[in-house]
């Protein structure tokens, strides 16, 4: 005898009429005995319910009693789960490990009974025990967690695919998979395809409307239109001041119906600014608007005029030192309102190459100003190379913007194309800036950036000591001035948020904690779930009124937005801690409170936002007790608040170095907040005591300017998220020439902002004269 097989036939429902095996048992010859179930062998060692049978049958009671057990077990049911299913069927019916061993895969042998119902297929893990006395082995059971965890990300993967692929979504092409890049282009087809049929609907409504109810203008009609324009002149007159942009456009249009040459008209700077700043959102509704003589507009090259009076390019620039001068009027402004503000931040440009007809060169390469580019060659010629360095494409772009503290300027004064810039790369821009800038009768008194490394090191280098690096001496300024380093607000109040978000819970790489008592993230997810959650029994008022899924949630977009942090970061979400009174949140409270405090003295916008928020913090600095009571507060409770976090932190010995920083902020963190607030003090003190300066709002310190100018930036065209560096330029300079009419971006990461009465700047703008042809 070789060997002996028993074995148990069965029949997987009614309708099915071949039988299959789905045990079987085997003597050896040596005595040795295996078991195959569904197809599968066994593995003796690894089944718990046949761990107790010996490894030979020597007995036909032994015998009797193995196939009598074997019969008694149940198959292991797997798992059959329909979302599990879909899994493995996208995952062609097999799961590896990251060593590419199979784990899992698809059993489709035979039917498999779990909780009275019968299945054709179940997931069963590559280690199953096959035979069990319940319904699913120990193996199948630990791996369910691991199939829960996958198919939450598959489930994740699917709808960003879905998102991706999306006709209003925001990713590049280049960026897509070929499924989501395909799926996009048919549903962007589609949406051609409607589009059009909706234009052609439109058109012959539009027909059909003018055929019933249009009215041919005679010139008779035509005269009794000018007509009525020059008797309603007088209510126009009553209703606007002299003044005022309707005024100036009313009368300029009954101008122009006068005149039988249009091209005789004399363009006030208003009405160009207005023109650039349409033309800018989009060139063809612009021609659209012009072309149907609904109103007359200047023609695209007298607008085109205006901007070139200065030629578009990268670098510094005399005819843009003159452009700013003449923004400023600074030949006729009072001293006080000469002092400015040097704010910088990069921004994101598409890497592309234009030639330039007029210089005969390609713009596109990186250039960070004429010292930094012959360093940098001869740094490459330096090196022992074998081939030559290429040019770099620039991947960013360096904006400089001139920002009043005293007054409305913002002007976009120099940009430079980039890929990484170093500290001291920054250090000659700035500093070249600085000089123009003071040359040109300006008084440079304080150098916005964010906290990015480059920025951190430049101010570094002007550290002396040991000290904390806020200040430092303005060598070309005229009398004996400081010039202060502010690490911007925004930024900063961004970074703590993410800090808080990152301290148990998102990344986890935070345990921020002070006085024993952890600043957790959960005390926040807990808050917003009890009374903004879907479980949550409150109706009607909420004590959070602000807060959203959105602000708990946080994704790499979240991440940026500045108002979602200061909304977690405000007095609502303290006094909603207070009403809960726990205390174990107690110290969160206060956190919360701090930093509150601290982004609305550094966030005064105007003289009346502080009355209609009744928010005390939001008032302007003026020379009064309460100015000096709110910069004491930031002397004498906000920063000891940050020397007492961190050195509790440092105490706590018996943790890793490692460990102790994570129970505070960031180092970069810590150290922006402490060179914004001694800067910002003693640049508040130092402005009071100037002559005729009555009051100070901090909100002129901040990058608003310059995230307002990539955000216009964007906007150009209608659609231009990604521009290039020729794109950058030459918007940058009709966005000079439009100066504050340029129409604020509906979204971005600044608030927008707020123009009550449009300031009437009657100064001609310069023009480009045009070079008759001679014949």
């Amino acid at each position: 005898m070789q060997f002996v097989h028993f074995c148990k036939i069965e029949h997987g429902s009614s309708n099915q009429t071949a039988a299959t095996v789905t045990k079987s048992v085997t003597i050896n010859e040596d005595l040795s005995w295996s078991v195959n179930v569904h197809g599968h062998k066994l593995i003796a060692g690894k089944c718990n319910a046949l761990c107790c049978v010996k490894d030979k049958i020597t007995t036909k009671a032994a015998l009797s009693r193995l196939v009598h057990q074997i019969d008694s077990l149940s198959v292991c049911s797997g798992n059959p789960d329909s979302h599990f299913l879909e899994l493995a069927d996208a995952r062609k019916g097999i799961f590896h490990s990251p060593s590419k061993n199979m784990v899992a895969f698809i059993d489709s042998f035979f039917p498999v009974m779990f909780e009275d119902e019968m299945y054709s297929r179940t997931l069963r893990c590559n280690e199953c025990e096959l035979l069990v006395t319940n319904n699913r082995c120990d193996t199948c059971k630990q791996y369910r967690c691991t199939l829960r965890a996958l198919h939450s990300q598959w489930l994740q993967q699917q709808k960003k695919t879905a998102n991706h692929a999306s006709i209003s979504s925001h990713t590049n092409f280049r960026y897509l998979k070929t499924p989501e890049r395909q799926q996009r282009i048919r549903r962007l087809r589609n949406e051609i395809v409607n589009k059009r049929k909706e234009v052609e609907r439109l058109k012959s409504y539009v027909n059909v409307a003018t055929e019933q109810h249009g009215i041919y203008i005679e010139e008779a009609l035509e005269k009794d239109i000018k007509q009525i324009m020059e008797e309603k002149s007088n209510e126009i007159r009553k209703t606007y001041q002299a003044d005022s942009f309707q005024c100036i456009f009313w009368n300029q249009q009954l101008e122009l119906l006068k005149l039988k040459d249009k091209r005789q008209i004399r363009w006030h700077p208003m009405i160009i600014r207005w023109c650039l700043s349409l033309k800018l959102l989009s060139s063809a509704s612009y021609h659209a608007l012009r072309s149907s003589n609904l109103v007359i507009l200047p023609s695209e090259r007298t607008l085109r005029d205006y901007t070139n009076i200065v030629k578009a390019k990268t670098g510094f620039s005399t005819g843009i030192d003159a452009q700013l001068c003449h923004e400023a009027n600074i030949d006729s402004i009072p001293d006080h309102e000469k002092y400015v503000c040097l704010v910088f931040d990069e921004v994101k440009i598409k890497e592309d190459l234009v030639f330039d007809k007029h210089s005969l060169e390609l713009v596109g390469f990186v250039q960070i100003g004429d010292i930094n580019t012959h360093l940098s060659k001869f740094e490459s010629c330096s090196m022992p190379q074998k081939t030559p360095v290429a040019p770099q494409l620039a991947t960013h772009m360096l904006s400089f913007m001139v920002s009043g503290i005293m007054t409305d300027l913002q002007f976009p004064y120099v940009s430079f194309p980039c890929s990484t810039i170093s500290g001291d790369q920054l250090y000659s821009m700035v500093w070249g800036c600085i000089r123009r800038l003071e040359t040109c009768g300006f008084k440079v008194l304080a150098v916005t950036c964010d906290g990015a490394s480059s920025n951190r090191t430049f101010m570094k280098l002007h550290q002396s000591g040991d000290n904390l690096t806020y200040k430092t001496i303005n060598p070309y300024a005229n009398e004996d001035r400081p010039l202060f380093f502010i690490s911007d607000p925004s930024h900063l109040i961004k970074t703590v948020r993410n800090c808080w978000a990152n301290s148990y819970g998102h990344s986890y790489t935070r345990k921020l904690k002070i006085n024993g008592q952890d600043i957790s993230w959960q005390h926040l997810v807990d808050l917003y779930k009890a009374h903004r959650g879907p479980d949550c029994a409150t109706l009607g008022l909420s004590i959070l009124p602000k807060l959203k899924w959105e602000h708990i949630e946080l994704n790499s977009y979240s991440k940026m937005r500045v108002d979602l942090a200061a909304q977690v970061l405000s007095t609502t979400v303290a006094e909603a801690f207070a009403y809960e009174n726990s205390p174990h949140t107690k110290e969160t409270e206060r956190f919360v409170r701090i930093f509150d405090k601290f982004f609305d003295l550094m966030n005064t916008r105007n003289t009346k936002e502080f009355v209609l928020k009744r928010k005390p913090n939001l008032a302007p600095y003026i020379n009064n007790p309460e100015t000096e009571e709110r910069l004491k507060w930031l002397q004498d409770v906000f920063l000891p608040y940050l020397d007492e976090w961190e050195a509790y932190a440092h105490a706590q010995e018996h943790l890793s170095s490692a460990e102790q920083i994570k129970l505070c902020l960031s180092q970069e963190t810590l150290q922006g907040l402490r060179i914004t607030v001694h800067a910002f003090i003693e640049l508040v003190r130092y402005l009071l005591k100037q002559p005729r300066v009555v009051y100070v709002l901090s909100a002129k310190l901040s990058q608003d300017c310059v995230e307002s100018f990539f955000g216009k930036q964007r906007m150009r065209g209608g659609y231009c998220e990604n521009p290039n560096v020729s794109s950058f330029i030459s918007g940058a300079q009709s966005l000079r020439v439009q100066s504050s009419t340029a129409i604020q971006p509906r979204r971005g990461n600044c608030r927008l902002r707020v123009v009550d009465d449009v300031c009437i700047d009657d100064r001609p703008l310069p023009k480009r004269k045009r070079i008759s042809k001679k014949k």
